[in-house]
């Protein structure tokens, strides 16, 4: 068997279609026919083909990602689909090499993935860097007083509450650029509430939710689709606005990083983890994930270090780490005092390991620990967390 890959064409897309259902439990049918049809057509499915028969494919798109408070440009690996008839041939594989040398040739500091499995995307380079968290709030025990926040009303919240979103996005650490598709699935939103700012035209906080009865359940779940906050006062608002439908909505379903924000005003320990998994990092182009990243504005210094990467010489190295006044550059070094493997980068790069812990686990190699203290501050910041799936 010889695997090449290719974009997919109009064509395809029914084969796309029962590709991805057989993958993920779903129904061939003409609504996913037509939702594979316009990511063909968008450019963003990859398939790896044998003798003109496409055997998977996977969705890829390109997307920013704030880490310091900097965007670093990323690619997306989402849908990656192989039937049953042809796993455990190599298919995946090959579409996920061929994935890193373009990701890295088009410029991407990261490969960012959410994993069905761990072992594959591990043996070529990627590792958990991340959550995606859900919670669930008591909202009958809740009590917490705030700010009234009003319902939304037209499209000038709407930008605000976009500029809301970002200012709490730049201050986080791995949250997506969002583009105008995905703000428009969360226009669809039921409710959407919004405290106003100090400045006209501004909102210091948002919530946009739903009403989700379970069958033969008069009380109903708060399903939060998405909130921001970037004051106090906001975040009492968002979350006494959820606790004030305590009467008639049981509890609130709402994502958020770890630790989660919402408990920190609780009485009682009303909020409990209800589902999440880890993403997944690779790097890419390292110099421009270097380059892009914001760094802590008080740290300077320089490491060497160098990857061990047999499927991207690129990244290899050995590489000089230098940070200065919130930025950093990675230029060619004569040798490195830090050896690490390819799957500590993504960690690494979104600060969910120390240095410390991926030594302890095998995939830093190599490395004094002044340097290994050094890279852990340079590399410090909030938790990473996304909060929109794709």
């Amino acid at each position: 068997m010889t695997l090449s890959t290719r974009p997919l064409e109009a064509g395809e897309a029914a084969g796309a279609a029962r590709r991805a259902a057989l993958s993920f439990g779903s129904q061939p049918d003409e609504e996913l026919v037509e939702q594979w049809r316009a990511r063909i057509a968008s450019g963003q499915v990859i398939g790896a083909v044998d003798d003109g028969e496409v055997l998977g494919h996977c969705r890829v798109t390109a997307v920013d990602h704030w880490f310091g408070g900097r965007r670093v440009p990323t690619q997306h690996i989402a849908s990656v689909a192989v039937p049953p008839e042809h796993r455990g041939r190599g298919v995946a594989s090959a579409l996920m090499r061929a994935l890193i040398i373009d990701g890295q040739r088009a410029g991407l500091g990261l490969s960012l993935l959410f994993p069905a499995t761990t072992r594959l995307y591990r043996k070529l380079g990627w590792e958990h860097a991340g959550a995606l968290q859900s919670y669930r709030l008591d909202a009958r025990r809740a009590t917490v007083g705030g700010p009234v926040m009003r319902a939304v009303d037209g499209d000038g919240d709407w930008a605000a509450i976009l500029a809301c979103y970002e200012r709490c996005a730049r201050a986080t650490t791995a949250a997506a650029v969002r583009d105008d598709e995905l703000w428009q699935r969360r226009r669809e939103a039921p409710y959407a509430y919004v405290l106003p700012g100090a400045t006209a035209g501004t909102v210091d906080a948002y919530v946009l939710f739903a009403h989700a009865h379970a069958p033969g359940d008069w009380q109903y779940t708060i399903q939060v689709e998405d909130w921001a906050a970037t004051t106090a006062d906001g975040l009492r608002a968002v979350v006494g606005l959820v606790a004030a439908h305590g009467t008639v909505g049981k509890d609130a379903r709402f994502r958020d990083g770890v630790p989660d924000r919402w408990s920190l005003l609780l009485g009682e320990p009303d909020v409990r983890p209800d589902g999440g998994m880890f993403w997944m990092a690779r790097g890419l182009d390292l110099p421009t994930a270097i380059a892009c990243r914001g760094f802590p504005p008080g740290l300077s210094g320089t490491a060497t270090l160098a990857v061990d990467d047999p499927l991207l010489d690129a990244a290899s190295g050995p590489w000089r780490l230098e940070v200065a006044a919130g930025e950093g550059r990675l230029t060619p070094a004569a040798d490195a005092e830090v050896m690490l493997d390819a799957r500590a980068v993504g960690p690494l790069f979104t600060g969910f390991r120390s240095p410390a812990e991926l030594a302890v686990a095998g995939v830093l190699l190599r490395g004094s620990q002044e340097a290994l203290a050094w890279l852990t501050g340079a590399f410090a910041g909030p938790p990473p967390t996304l909060v929109d799936f794709f």
